[in-house]
């Protein structure tokens, strides 16, 4: 009575997404729905999951948003480094004095200082320059939270996910084509936006 998987084109989904009536996944128009109704409701979730409810945008976006809190992440990560190596080369100073005695400084300061002029050009020299490290990481912060706020999701039509799947694989617009391979296609849509974003971040 219902289409199976394989046989599920582009075409069904796109009425289906259209009408909210699952019509598009029976096999025969005829067959009243009452009777099938349990295994169209599988069926059709069975679908939306399939194709999912990111579009390409959506998922470019999201690796963005990714990429731009671990830099924050190594932001924060290399301030903290700078406080510690700094108070420690300061007790260090200290201990010297008092106990006139040479002790072996932290070989890991200059490692963290070089670190941060790598990743934001700032060259640590005095406690001023801290305090320039921090306003950096504090504006980056402000930047990242203006380019990616945090708003609810809003639920995106199937037509626009599978259109930016076609666009994107500069592959022409198919209604015949079968959901499995289609959702192939979007898996490799997926693996090159990974791929993109990850050279990007070693860039």
């Amino acid at each position: 009575m219902l289409k199976k998987p394989h046989e599920i084109v582009l075409k069904d989904i796109i009425l289906l997404d259209a009408t909210r009536k699952a019509d598009s996944l029976k096999r025969y128009w005829f067959v009243p729905l009452f009777l099938c109704r349990k295994e169209l409701e599988k069926l059709t979730k069975q679908v939306f999951d399939a194709i999912g409810s990111s579009s390409v945008e959506d998922l470019e976006n999201e690796f963005d948003k990714l990429l731009s809190y671990r830099r924050l992440q190594l932001l924060e990560a290399l301030y903290k480094a700078v406080n510690i190596e700094v108070g420690l080369k300061s007790r260090i100073n200290a201990w010297k004095i008092i106990l006139e005695k040479d002790f072996k400084e932290s070989e890991q300061l200059q490692k963290v200082i070089d670190r941060v002029k790598e990743f934001t050009g700032i060259e640590i020299k005095t406690p001023d320059d801290i305090k320039r490290l921090q306003d950096y990481i504090q504006h980056k912060i402000d930047k990242h939270a203006e380019m990616y706020p945090e708003i609810e999701r809003q639920e995106v039509k199937l037509t626009k996910v599978i259109y930016s799947v076609f666009n994107y694989m500069s592959e022409p617009y198919n209604e015949n084509m079968r959901l499995i391979t289609f959702v192939e296609l979007k898996a490799i849509a997926e693996d090159r936006i990974r791929q993109n974003k990850t050279v990007e971040e070693e860039e």
